[in-house]
């Protein structure tokens, strides 16, 4: 005949184990949890987020559900881009073509634009420079000394651009005026006779006001 109170604290024994092993694992997949989701925060942390103001607000480039190509102005300044027709060679989208004058200029991208040499039809491709929209390329075509960014968003663009961006938008952004003083001259010389100078000048005024003052000559 076996013992009652032996059986009972056998199986007492058992749930008890059972009951600190769920305990167990759920501890550990707390733990693994938080460990995971630490790890993303510092990978956050480490990957440059690059924002974009497509959708006329400043949201991540990941968050827009607009193809676009960025290019930052470091990368503009190291291949030494001097206006929109030098851009083509780090945008593989976009088609600069000079005509006889430089009102005459065709932006294309993807292959579409308005094709034409006719000073009166309006372009495809609309040029915004920090939201101000450039009607003609003689005004699209500029140095910006403090550049930040160059948006190319490809496909119709309309809904928030307007009619003139039916094939897509160059939107260009250049830097805020800072608070502390920061100043650059740049001086250049080529074949052909080509001659450059541009600079600038950022400053506060006060500690809610700041001007910044740039120019060029090519």
């Amino acid at each position: 005949m076996r013992d009652i109170s032996t059986t009972r604290t056998t199986k007492y024994f058992k749930r008890t184990l059972l009951v600190s092993a769920i305990l167990s694992a759920i501890n550990l997949s707390a733990v693994s949890a938080q460990e995971t989701n630490q790890t993303v925060e510092d990978d956050d942390k480490d990957v440059e987020r690059i924002m974009v103001t497509a959708s006329k607000r400043l949201r991540g480039l990941q968050e827009s559900p607009v193809a676009i190509t960025v290019v930052s102005g470091l990368a503009v300044d190291q291949a030494k881009v001097l206006d929109m027709n030098d851009l083509q060679t780090l945008v593989p989208t976009l088609r600069v073509t000079p005509l006889q004058r430089s009102i005459n200029t065709n932006f294309a991208i993807r292959g579409f634009g308005n094709g034409t040499n006719n000073t009166g039809i309006e372009p495809s491709v609309g040029i915004f420079i920090d939201g101000v929209y450039r009607s003609r390329a003689a005004a699209q075509i500029g140095d910006l000394p403090r550049l930040q960014q160059i948006e190319v968003l490809s496909g119709p663009q309309s809904t928030l651009f307007g009619k003139n961006a039916s094939a897509g938008v160059i939107n260009v952004r250049t830097m805020e005026p800072a608070h502390t003083l920061e100043g650059n001259i740049e001086l250049g010389a080529g074949n052909f006779n080509q001659k450059l100078v541009k600079g600038y000048i950022t400053n506060g005024i006060t500690e809610e006001l700041a001007f910044s003052l740039s120019g060029g000559f090519q």
